[in-house]
């Protein structure tokens, strides 16, 4: 049944693209938020074309010095992976269609401030809808207590309630383009 009303989920937001205006607000909210401007290592995303584009605000936190790190998957898991340049070029697209860094340093999970985390749809309870593939919620049931997860997302993809199973993990905080960074469920499995 869960399944099912994911897969509807998915196809309901099928072909809703964000927009430049959802990407600027999104990231003038994460660069309005005392956690982001104190925070050291960030894990971001390179957006698909249906997700907020936060480059920006990564490439400010990159200028003040913060060390900034990418997703990169390896088999059904993903490792971190910190860069030196957040220029385009040295950006590939992955297997999974995905903007990945060409080069990249590996750091542990524990060193994470901040994960990014992209999603179809949100709720306010931290609720996440992935593409399906769980590379995620797997990733997200290794981190650090003290990171904070934020799901980045545009308004119109922020639903009454996202189907979880019992191994969905869910976001500490939620930002989309008409909401600054809220807290979120710290519970992080779907009860």
């Amino acid at each position: 049944m869960i399944p099912e009303l994911k897969s509807n989920l998915r196809k309901q937001f099928k072909g809703v693209l964000a927009n430049a205006h959802v990407s600027t607000e999104v990231c003038r909210h994460l660069q309005q938020w005392s956690e982001w401007n104190g925070a050291h290592v960030i894990m971001g995303f390179m957006a698909l074309p249906s997700e907020p584009n936060i480059l920006p605000a990564l490439r400010q936190a990159f200028a003040r010095g913060a060390k900034i790190a990418f997703p990169i998957v390896d088999g059904d898991t993903i490792q971190v992976g910190a860069v030196a340049s957040l220029s385009d070029e040295h950006f590939t697209v992955d297997s999974m269609g995905v903007k990945s860094p060409s080069a990249w340093t590996p750091i542990d999970v524990d060193a994470l401030d901040i994960v990014l985390v992209p999603g179809v749809a949100f709720d306010a309870r931290g609720g996440r809808l992935g593409r399906g593939g769980g590379f995620y919620d797997r990733f997200l049931a290794r981190l650090a207590a003290h990171t904070h997860t934020v799901g980045a997302s545009d308004a119109r993809r922020i639903v009454a309630n996202v189907p979880m199973e019992p191994h969905d993990f869910r976001t500490k905080w939620l930002v989309s383009d008409t909401n600054a960074v809220a807290e979120s469920s710290r519970n992080n499995h779907s009860s």
